[in-house]
């Protein structure tokens, strides 16, 4: 019998080519800083969601929905949803020139200094001296910074996760409101257009900031060289790669989170 892969020459092969296929997605997703950024997922939701104003629904309700959204932001299987979205679209070539443009010394020094920048304490840093730390940035700095901002779509990828975050929780606590007080789906439209509207300028200011906060301690040279990295068509094909994961990990997220709240909610709201 040939049925057992050990006695199978082609369910070896098949299965050799997953497990490297496997490596190279997990070591893009370690080289990239994506780890790091599904990581904090979850105290980014619990943060946007205390600081919305309470929905009109009781405290018990409010704390179920709150206790539904931040099982929605489970590191695992949000790292999976990524992980199984990069394995569908696997290319050897395209992946394998994307992940060495990621193990570069620069690039591994930049990320590196990106997840550093990212951390609760300096991220409290960077907004206390958020002022002095632009006000010392030269022109030529700011310039580099805005043209990586663009290239990396750091600043719409940033507005895009708040935007994720806000629409899953805004659409679902809707639906556990009182009838008489839920809103229609144009309004929902309309109140989440506003607030992207509202937030793109506030993002982009934050977003450049952070840049220069992380790169504070290499030259305008480095940084123009690391604008190049990117600027290549490796560079911009990994870009939109790891933003199409993200548009699918959103969509994974509020698809989940409008399974749960109609788990949770169904007895006592015929959802």
């Amino acid at each position: 019998s040939v049925s057992e892969s050990g006695d199978n020459p082609v369910a070896r092969v098949a299965m050799v080519d997953d497990a490297a296929k496997r490596t190279v997605i997990e070591q893009i997703m370690a080289e990239s800083g994506w780890n790091e950024m599904i990581e904090q997922m979850p105290a980014m939701a619990a943060m946007g969601f205390d600081q919305q104003q309470p929905p009109p629904i009781n405290r018990d309700e409010y704390e179920k929905f709150r206790a539904a959204l931040l099982q929605t932001f489970e590191v695992g299987r949000m790292r999976e949803t990524v992980i199984a979205y990069l394995d569908e679209r696997y290319d050897h070539q395209r992946y394998s020139e994307f992940l060495a443009l990621l193990r570069t010394p620069l690039a591994q020094k930049m990320t590196a200094l990106e997840i550093e920048a990212h951390t609760p304490q300096a991220q409290q840093e960077m907004m206390q001296m958020g002022n002095i730390i632009m006000g010392q940035a030269s022109p030529r700095r700011l310039e580099l910074v805005r043209r990586l901002d663009v290239v990396t779509v750091a600043s719409e990828t940033a507005l895009d996760v708040e935007m994720m975050v806000a629409g899953a929780m805004m659409r679902n606590m809707n639906k556990i409101a009182p009838p008489g007080r839920r809103m229609s789906e144009a309004q929902l439209d309309q109140m989440l257009a506003q607030m992207r509207m509202q937030s793109i300028f506030p993002v982009r200011q934050f977003t450049h900031l952070n840049m220069v906060y992380a790169y504070r301690s290499v030259s305008d040279e480095e940084l123009a060289q690391y604008l190049q990295l990117h600027e290549s068509e490796a560079g911009r094909w990994g870009t939109a790669l790891m933003r199409d994961a993200l548009m699918e990990l959103s969509a994974y997220i509020t698809a989940d989170l409008a399974e749960r709240v109609r788990n949770t909610f169904i007895e006592s709201n015929a959802l």
